[in-house]
């Protein structure tokens, strides 16, 4: 990322651009000025880290705290788009109107199903993430393209954190987190390529790498922007609070 507090507002827009069929130009532009008004209020958010994110005695245990917290926002947002919200969404944020078809429903529910897996799994280590309630920006769940511009930018967030406990648990001997960071992942990748899908990027699997290991080529498979790999599990926390989402 360009800074633990700075939410990589390039990177934003380029998902924003990608939802032009579903979105009037003036609501995209009006959902990223939310998002980079977030990340002005960012710093305040990333110096109430502390409150947010407890610190254990590794980077690997850092990592699967951060993680709990991380599932808790998916199951939010994918308990929010259907309509339903979740034990972890914030009163009155879930859509009030249908914002995918049948067969997509069909993704988010599964997405949904496999994100509280993710969660029991995380939370069998004995670890936990302090908040327990997680509010979206206003408007998120309004439309569809404000929705999947979310969905698309927290799976960004959330591949880029597993991808970074993988790195720090294997340094450091973890096995069992990092194969769990590993497998989770993996399904998070899934997740947003049926987000891409949904939005219409042709192709939808749309990157060689996800982190910067090989420079992008630029060919068809790899046109899409690579996830970051953040370092540390403040990092990744500290991005999901640039998107705007209130942690209590």
């Amino acid at each position: 990322m360009t800074g633990s507090t700075t939410p990589e507002s390039g990177r934003l827009e380029q998902i924003l651009q990608r939802v032009d069929a579903f979105k009037p130009v003036a609501t995209r532009r009006s959902f990223m000025r939310k998002l980079l008004v977030a990340g002005g209020a960012a710093a305040a958010g990333a110096a109430g880290l502390a409150k947010v994110m407890p610190a254990f005695a590794d980077a690997a245990t850092d990592f699967a705290a951060a993680a709990v917290g991380a599932e808790r926002i998916g199951i939010a947002f994918y308990g929010n788009a259907l309509g339903s919200g979740s034990p972890w969404s914030a009163t009155g944020d879930a859509a009030t109107i249908n914002l995918l078809n049948s067969s997509h429903r069909g993704y988010f529910q599964a997405a949904f199903n496999q994100e509280t897996s993710h969660l029991a799994t995380l939370r069998s280590l004995g670890v936990d993430f302090p908040a327990h309630t997680f509010k979206f920006p206003d408007g998120t769940f309004a439309s569809k393209g404000s929705m999947l511009a979310m969905g698309a930018a927290l799976e960004s967030i959330f591949i880029g954190a597993y991808l970074g406990a993988v790195k720090q648990s294997a340094a450091l001997g973890n096995d069992f987190v990092a194969e769990a960071a590993a497998q989770i992942c993996g399904i998070e990748c899934e997740h947003r390529v049926l987000i891409n899908d949904i939005m219409g990027i042709a192709p939808p699997n749309d990157r060689f790498y996800e982190g910067d290991l090989v420079p992008a080529a630029g060919g068809l498979g790899d046109t899409g922007t690579r996830s970051t790999v953040y370092p540390t599990a403040a990092d990744a926390v500290a991005a999901l609070l640039a998107l705007g989402i209130t942690a209590s």
